[in-house]
């Protein structure tokens, strides 16, 4: 079994997005960081949820309408295991206000 480190940066919108797409087949990421941060230009707070989606389609949410006030980051160090199917998701109250990145193990 491989394992390799990757990571992955992004913008969360106002709708659900995929933050890590659905885990291909006979392979396993551990997701090893999380790092949230408002960068919202008007100084407001904002609320966050961040979710896996299992293969069948389940939600579990990781954080859910959770406040993120103005210049401040959240740091989630808990590990989560995603399975083939699995997918990592998440969503921001006001469009271009939180900025991502997971580091995560990929085995294969």
């Amino acid at each position: 079994m491989a394992d390799t480190l990757h990571s992955v940066s992004g913008v969360l919108g106002t709708s659900t997005g995929d933050v890590l797409d659905a885990v291909a087949s006979s392979t396993t990421e551990t997701v090893i960081g999380i790092y949230l941060s408002n960068v919202n230009s008007s100084s407001a707070d904002v609320t966050v949820d961040l979710s896996v989606i299992k293969s069948g389609g389940t939600l579990r949410h990781i954080l859910n309408d959770v406040s993120l006030p103005f210049a401040t980051t959240i740091d989630l160090s808990s590990k989560i295991v995603l399975e083939t199917g699995d997918k990592l998701q998440g969503l921001c109250s006001s469009a271009s206000s939180c900025e991502y990145n997971v580091a995560y193990l990929k085995q294969t």
